[in-house]
């Protein structure tokens, strides 16, 4: 007679151990993914984009390292899962066209400033962003096509101001429109 009995939970394993070699195996493969998705995170927990491109951008008085965040996919992780950011670096999200956006600091650890700018790359709005596991909303209240995240207190350190006009790397700006009419 054919035993319907099962070892822990697994349908007519036999021998048990099986089962336990197939749990096993499940949960390093679940490990691994859960792992590979925390590659920001290196030694210290310091920042760290090793796919993505990086810009120097002149803010107030000083170069920063900006990450460049362009893709949707790269625009929804952010700065998520940082411990610790270098003072001298952020992240630039760059969207496909102006729009109104809005942030949050899901998953985000560390306090930061955002700086909304317009397609012209002016400022026209900015927030401080305490961690508060996404409770908060930080809308840009007007069309923005780009937006800075920084160390907090970056914006006052580096006499940052809304309406001052932000120089963007060439290939990540919108050059403007010739008037109607202009030769």
């Amino acid at each position: 007679m054919k035993s319907n009995h099962t070892h822990s939970g697994c349908p007519n394993a036999r021998p048990p151990v099986r089962c336990g070699a197939v749990a096993m195996l499940l949960a390093a493969l679940l490990l691994a993914a859960v792992f590979a998705g925390h590659n920001k995170v290196v030694r210290g927990g310091t920042a760290r984009h090793p796919k993505l491109p990086r810009v120097s951008v002149v803010l107030g008085n000083k170069t920063v390292k900006l990450w460049v965040a362009a893709s949707r996919r790269t625009r929804d992780r952010g700065l998520m899962y940082i411990h610790k950011m270098p003072g001298d670096c952020g992240m630039l999200f760059v969207f496909p066209h102006s729009g109104r956006q809005t942030f949050w600091m899901k998953h985000t650890l560390i306090p930061l400033d955002l700086i909304f700018l317009n397609q012209q790359g002016v400022i026209v709005r900015h927030y401080f962003m305490p961690p508060d596991h996404g409770k908060k909303l930080y809308p840009s209240g007007q069309p923005i096509r780009y937006a800075i995240e920084l160390n907090a207190g970056a914006f006052q350190r580096l006499h940052l101001h809304d309406f001052m006009h932000i120089n963007l790397p060439k290939r990540y700006s919108i050059p403007a429109r010739k008037a109607v009419g202009a030769s």
